[in-house]
Parts: structure tokens; C-alpha cells; sequence
């Protein structure tokens, strides 16, 4: 079982955040806390539940048998992979994945086919990164600078 915290980052801190992910996943994964919820607030934007929804029906509704809707949670059965239980807060999507590593990346597929912003955070081993890489003419000028030195 694998579980994430999935933030949308605004666009205005999108190139701040980049090199700086270690801190980002450190302030993400104590989002519990009340401490940081001003904080995460101010660097995530708040989820359009709506897009969510069409972006999972659209692309894991053909592929997965069963797909039970309640209260804003969804679970979505796979017969060969396994089962995915999505759930919402105001800032995060919260996904637990029982079976195959092939659900997380059909899940990010999803998510990343509707927004490039997303930043994912499965605390109990300590990973992080975003959904789809952020490519921008900014970074590679400064990796190549970084390459000639």
C-alpha cells in the first residue's frame, strides 16, 4: 500500500519551488499540522474538484472495471493491478494505491494529462517529485552554463 499527497503548486512559485523540492516535500508532508497549513495554502492552489473528476473518468474510466463514486472519493479497481481509493481535501488529492506500482503511474498520467503543476508526496518512504517534468528555456540555459563550467 502506497499512499501520496497530491498539490497543485500555483504558477506564480512554480520556478521558485524548482531546486528547492526537498523543502517543498518537507513543508508538504507536515501538512497535517496546523503550523504549516498558511504556508501550504500559500503555495498550493486550491483543487477544481471538477477537473479532477474529468481528467480520472476520461483516462483511467476505460481501463479500470469498477469505478464506486461516494462523497467526493473515489475507488477504482484494476482486476490486474489493483485498487486505487482517491480522496480530497481543499488543497490536496489524497490517493492510496493497493497493488501494482503500474497504478501510481496511471493515477500521475491522469493528473498530469490535465494540469503540469502537480507535486506528489508519499511520506512513508520519503519520495517526492512532480507528475510531468517541468521543462523551461530558464533551466536548461542554466544547466548548460552549469555543463561548460
Amino acid at each position: 500500500m502506497r499512499t501520496y499527497g497530491i498539490y497543485k503548486i500555483k504558477e506564480t512559485y512554480q520556478d521558485f519551488v524548482l531546486g528547492r523540492e526537498r523543502l517543498l516535500y518537507d513543508l508538504l508532508s507536515a501538512d497535517g499540522s496546523d503550523t504549516h497549513l498558511n504556508e501550504v495554502r500559500y503555495l498550493c492552489d486550491r483543487l477544481e474538484i471538477g477537473a479532477i473528476e474529468n481528467a480520472i473518468m476520461k483516462q483511467l474510466g476505460k481501463n479500470f472495471h469498477t469505478i464506486d463514486r461516494g462523497d467526493m472519493k473515489y475507488t477504482l479497481t484494476h482486476p490486474l493491478k489493483g485498487t486505487i481509493d482517491v480522496g480530497f481535501s481543499s488543497h490536496a488529492l489524497h490517493a492510496t494505491c493497493h497493488g501494482s506500482r503500474m497504478l501510481d503511474l496511471d493515477l500521475f498520467v491522469a493528473l498530469s494529462s490535465a494540469e503540469d503543476r502537480y507535486f506528489a508526496v508519499m511520506d512513508e518512504s520519503s519520495e517526492w517529485g512532480w507528475l510531468k517534468p517541468i521543462r523551461t528555456s530558464d533551466h536548461v540555459l542554466s544547466a548548460g552554463c552549469l555543463l561548460a563550467q
